[in-house]
């Protein structure tokens, strides 16, 4: 073992990260193997941010593999299930789920369709029911497993002409303080992480004077960057945190104090 290996606090913790060629997911994925952790990234498309996070990954220099990308898609359950199995066979098993998936699609009320309804619960909700639900079913012993869900304020709090994805978000919450509770004897975890705006990503489909009116009423007078969820999704996804659990964490410079 390398001597510096030692205090890395995800030494060994294998993890897989949906949506980890995305805005936050690519920068989660760098940190977590920065810190230790063996990882499987899944992607749909991007394959330009996945082929730069592999090209750093052998940080120690010892020739071995820290990560491994894996295409496909997460909107049914077949197709999730393929995804899973294939990082469960190369990690040998799954300590740590990290889901960084969404889709939004933001409009009044009175424009949305069918369609849109659809297309948000497919790519907010279903991957992680999928992707749970593989998680807490593997036939290996997986000691302090952890599921940590990116959603966001606005599950929270209500936003006009974005009722389907706080829909959306609010729901993968309530559904993590489920599976926190059922499986929380097993010595696993599941919580949530919260941030306001996330500057790149989905924030680029919002009007700037939107961004720039949410950054007015933040106490820290910024919007979120990805960078600020990495600290605290380590700490989540170590052996650190086995008392917290079933709870959302907000990521967002004093706008959300509850």
């Amino acid at each position: 073992m390398n001597p510096d290996e030692k205090h890395l606090p995800l030494l060994g913790r294998r993890v897989l990260i949906s949506g980890a060629s995305g805005n936050i997911g690519s920068v989660l994925g760098a940190r977590l193997i920065k810190e230790g952790a063996i990882v499987a990234l899944q992607y749909q498309t991007n394959t330009n941010r996945i082929d730069q996070l592999l090209a750093g990954t052998d940080i120690y220099g010892d020739g071995r593999p820290h990560a491994v990308a894996i295409q496909g898609k997460l909107d049914s359950y077949y197709e999730a299930k393929k995804v899973f199995v294939e990082a469960e066979t190369w990690l040998g098993g799954i300590d740590v789920l990290i889901n960084c998936v969404g889709l939004s699609r933001d409009n009044s009320l009175l424009m949305l369709t069918e369609e849109d309804a659809t297309a948000v619960i497919q790519g907010n909700l279903a991957p992680i029911i999928y992707l749970s639900e593989f998680m807490t079913g593997q036939k290996r012993v997986i000691e302090a497993g952890r599921i940590i869900n990116i959603t966001s304020i606005t599950g929270l709090v209500g936003q006009p002409m974005r009722s389907l994805y706080g829909a959306a978000k609010g729901a993968v919450i309530a559904y993590t303080k489920s599976v926190a509770r059922e499986f929380a004897n097993k010595d696993w975890t599941a919580n949530c992480i919260a941030p306001q705006v996330v500057q790149g990503g989905l924030a680029n489909h919002m009007k700037s004077h939107a961004q720039m009116m949410i950054s007015g009423v933040t106490p820290v007078k910024r919007n979120c960057v990805p960078n600020d969820l990495s600290g605290l999704t380590v700490l989540l996804a170590s052996w650190e945190s086995s008392f917290i659990t079933g709870t959302v964490l907000n990521v967002t410079g004093g706008l959300i104090t509850w």
